[in-house]
This record gives structure tokens, sequence and C-alpha cells, in this order.
């Protein structure tokens, strides 16, 4: 009993984390956070997941895999959303060094 009422809480965490995630990205301030949404859904959402497994098998080949697979998700958001924002910040001062005057050069 004890056990299945801790894997039904710990889904329900998986799934809360990822409502917040969504209703995080719609009151996004500017593209760059939106980044953070996705990294926050591998991480909240699937350590709950991994936890959820680990309680239901106790530590089997089964969970080892989910753990691993947890583990690669997380990574790869993370590598993935460094390199969108720094491509976005790269593009952003690339537009803000087009758009300023040049500077206007005198004759001595």
């Amino acid at each position: 009993m004890t056990s299945s009422l801790t894997i039904d809480a710990l889904l329900s965490l998986s799934v809360a984390a990822a409502w917040a995630a969504c209703f995080g990205f719609l009151r996004r301030s500017g593209s760059l956070h939106t980044l953070h949404y996705p990294s926050f859904i591998a991480a909240a959402s699937g350590t709950a997941l991994v936890l959820a497994g680990l309680v239901t098998e106790g530590l089997t080949a089964r969970v080892g895999k989910l753990v691993l697979l947890d583990g690669l998700v997380m990574v790869s958001g993370l590598v993935l959303s460094h390199a969108l924002a720094r491509s976005a910040l790269r593009r952003e001062a690339r537009v803000l060094r087009r758009s300023r005057p040049l500077p206007v050069r005198r004759p001595d």
C-alpha cells in the first residue's frame, strides 16, 4: 500500500513538473528564457520517473537503463540549450553591430 502511494506521488510529481514548465513557457519573457523549460522538464520529470521505477522494481537492469536514459536526456538537453543560447546571443550581437551607425571619419 505504501509503495503504491509513493509511486503515485512520484508520477504525480513528474506530471506536475511538466505542467509547471508548460505554464512557465507561456509566461516567458524572452527567447533565451524559453530554453530553461525543456531542461527543467528533463531534470524534474525524469528524476521523478527514475525514482518511481526504483520504488517499483528495485535495483534491476531495467531501472539501470532508465537511469542511463534519463542521464543522456539531461546531458543532451543541457548541451543543446547551451548551444542554442550561445548561437542566439551571437546572432543578437551581430544584429546590434549592424544597427549601429558607422563612425564618420573627418579628414585632418
